[in-house]
């Protein structure tokens, strides 16, 4: 196939055996089909088709910024605009709580809460719903409330211990500036919860 033809939604581009699909292609049953109109090129073992007019599919690994909306036990809610030009406009995701931070995480309320503003990347793709993720380094929240005042918290180096200038209370965070290896602690230290106490 010459490259840089005018193609539309539905043309084969390539076979999946020499060429992969990337951005504006999509492959069935073994062969590459382009999902939307503009320019189509094969080049270092992908299929692709770049229209700079198109509104481009979100994709994993791309940069959102999100604000908190829900939080559960296990996942958590978010409203994400991309920051990638004319990529799809704003949406809904979810996090787990796997995805927020490296190591063990027992609780949302050590990384973020309702209302922050966050950064994250796409994790996952799925037909049911976006997943989000937090645990790379520079990403998390870029702007914090309080949990109890919604006063606008002031970060420390860390966002671990922070207090609250207008109400007092200490909270963490995970930043997404914060030095690498930093993670806001759990919040129970399990040496000192008290004893079981049976019925």
């Amino acid at each position: 196939m010459d490259d840089n033809p005018f193609t539309t939604p539905g043309t084969q581009l390539a076979v999946v055996e020499e060429f992969e699909p990337g951005f504006g292609a999509i492959e069935e049953n073994g062969l590459v089909f382009a999902t939307i109109p503009g320019l189509a090129k094969t080049a270092e073992h992908h299929a692709t088709v770049t229209n700079p007019k198109a509104i481009q599919h979100l994709q994993r690994g791309d940069l959102v910024y999100a604000v908190v909306r829900d939080v559960y036990d296990s996942i958590a809610l978010l409203e994400f605009q991309s920051v990638q030009p004319r990529a799809a406009f704003g949406t809904y995701g979810y996090i787990r709580i796997a995805n927020v931070q490296r190591g063990y995480t027992e609780n949302f309320r050590d990384v973020f809460r309702i209302g922050d503003f966050v950064k994250a990347k796409i994790h996952e793709v799925k037909p049911l719903g976006i997943y989000l993720t937090m645990a790379e380094s520079g990403l998390g929240v870029v702007r914090a409330f309080c949990a109890s005042c919604r006063e606008e918290i002031s970060f420390n180096e860390t966002g671990m211990d922070m207090r609250c200038n207008a109400c007092g209370r200490r909270q963490s965070r995970k930043l997404a500036n914060a030095p690498q290896g930093q993670r806001p602690p759990r919040r129970f230290d399990r040496d000192r919860r008290p004893p079981f106490r049976s019925r």
